[in-house]
């Protein structure tokens, strides 16, 4: 069986970690990669991904001409948390035929938020014979595929929480910046009313784990508010003082005639203790899954996406969600 054909589109840190991943696996040839990043493009990919022989891949600008000119099997692709903005990367490839794993958030579930897009992407790779799909640790894992799998061996299922504790100094400079570390209460509370900041796709997490369990909802509601420092932490990268923003806490929840039959509860800031992601199943049996230290956010992002490649170019063409595909594993 030859190796899959993979181009890497979008090299910030998760991007840089996959295409990594992907040069380590005997079934998997990186063929090409892909950023609009000016100090990026034109350079040999070794640089990026700090190898110390060349690889022979040049960052390429043009994706249109990159992907017409290669023609991989599939993508990897990690450019933007939000659907429509990467709208015209999807449909280039779907119109190509080129399978995608996507880091999008909101691809997660894509016709949760966009509807009318999520119809034409699936025209598209249907039209195209392309499969797309939106995963990742969270969303995708950690707070809502996990929960789905763990039923398995559940008669029933009445209710959901999954709990996730991020020390979020551990973790790269973007995603720092996204959960507000290092802002005042005044600036959090500025950026929280424009949209698009902290976590994305708590909403897209709780519509998959209904979706998956068929608990019928008929409302998903959530909130976000800062995490207060009291004492000074410094990361790699920044410093958050007492009294400044370390990070969020998103709760997520389903409900069927207001009760809450879904929660979800994130906790992702500068110096959080014991990290940790947890599952509870209430039903028969009550399940509880704890993985100690929590799931590494940045690596385990990097590694779902590419063991998801496999299943993604099995899997009959369209817009896909995790739930459409089995689930994925380390293929060596």
């Amino acid at each position: 069986m030859q190796p899959l054909r993979i181009v890497s589109y979008g090299l910030g840190p998760i991007g840089v970690r996959a295409a990594s991943l992907v040069l380590e696996r005997k079934g998997l040839t990186l063929v090409g990669a892909i950023d609009t990043a000016a100090d990026k493009v034109g350079r040999d990919l070794a640089e990026l991904l700090a190898l110390a022989e060349p690889t022979g891949i040049r960052v390429e600008g043009d994706a249109r001409a990159a992907l017409e000119r290669l023609r991989p099997d599939a993508v990897i692709h990690c450019t933007s948390s939000f659907l429509p903005a990467v709208k015209e990367q999807l449909l280039e490839a779907a119109r190509l035929g080129i399978d995608v794993v996507s880091s999008t958030e909101e691809m997660l579930v894509p016709e949760l938020q966009h509807p009318e897009l999520a119809r034409e992407l699936d025209q598209a790779a249907r039209a195209g014979g392309a499969t797309l799909v939106g995963t990742g640790i969270n969303p995708g894992f950690a707070m809502d595929f996990v929960a789905v799998v763990a039923s398995a061996v559940c008669r029933r299922v009445e209710r959901v929480r999954c709990v996730r504790v991020v020390d979020a100094g551990t973790r790269r400079l973007p995603l720092q910046r996204k959960v507000g570390a290092s802002m005042s209460t005044a600036e959090f509370d500025e950026r929280a009313r424009s949209g698009g900041f902290g976590h994305i796709g708590m909403r897209e997490s709780v519509a998959l784990v209904a979706r998956g369990l068929g608990l019928q909802i008929d409302a998903i509601e959530q909130s976000l508010a800062p995490v207060v420092s009291e004492r000074a932490h410094t990361t790699p990268f920044l410093t958050v003082a007492p009294g400044q923003v370390a990070g969020i806490r998103n709760i997520g929840a389903g409900k069927r005639g207001g009760e809450t039959v879904v929660e979800l509860d994130l906790s992702m800031y500068v110096g959080a203790p014991d990290p940790c992601d947890e599952v509870f199943l209430e039903g028969e049996p009550r399940v509880h899954l704890r993985f100690e230290g929590g799931l590494p956010g940045d690596l385990a992002t990097a590694a779902i996406l590419v063991n998801t490649l496999p299943s993604v170019v099995e899997a009959s063409p369209g817009l896909k969600t995790v739930l459409d595909l089995p689930p994925p594993r380390f293929r060596p």
